[in-house]
């Protein structure tokens, strides 16, 4: 059958390729939004469980604490000066509400060594992750 046979035929028939295209295009289009709403700050931490976690709101930064007690902003490690600098530098444009999410083997002390990095930068809304 030559194809201009095929597009003059009385007979109906369907545009496969077309509905192939708009497919693919909804399939990147909803892994690409699923991946901006995965925070991916590049670290595996086992966060610790709470009874009475809340969920809060995505905009908040995030500083992860390592079993190690090294912190890391923006999936880069950090040290004090250096985060303080970071987060006085974003306070400055609006307020800042900042997640501390810590490993559960983190010592309290690491955990409390991050709130204090983020009360030097003039940050007052701190939290700390944890599974519900």
């Amino acid at each position: 059958m030559s194809r201009t046979r095929y597009l003059q035929s009385d007979e109906p028939h369907i545009e496969i390729i077309p509905m192939i295209d708009i497919m693919m295009f909804l399939l990147i289009f909803f892994m690409v939004t699923m991946l901006k709403m995965i925070d991916v700050s590049g670290l595996k931490i086992n966060v610790p469980q709470a009874a009475s976690a809340a969920t809060l709101p995505s905009k908040s930064l995030t500083i992860v604490v390592d079993k190690t007690g090294a912190m890391f902003f923006e999936g880069k490690s950090l040290e004090h000066d250096a985060l303080v600098a970071q987060l006085k530098e974003r306070a400055q444009t609006a307020k800042l509400e900042v997640l501390v999410a810590g490993d559960k083997d983190v010592s309290l002390e690491n955990l409390l060594h991050v709130m204090d990095v983020a009360r030097a930068a003039g940050v007052e809304d701190i939290g700390i992750a944890a599974k519900h």
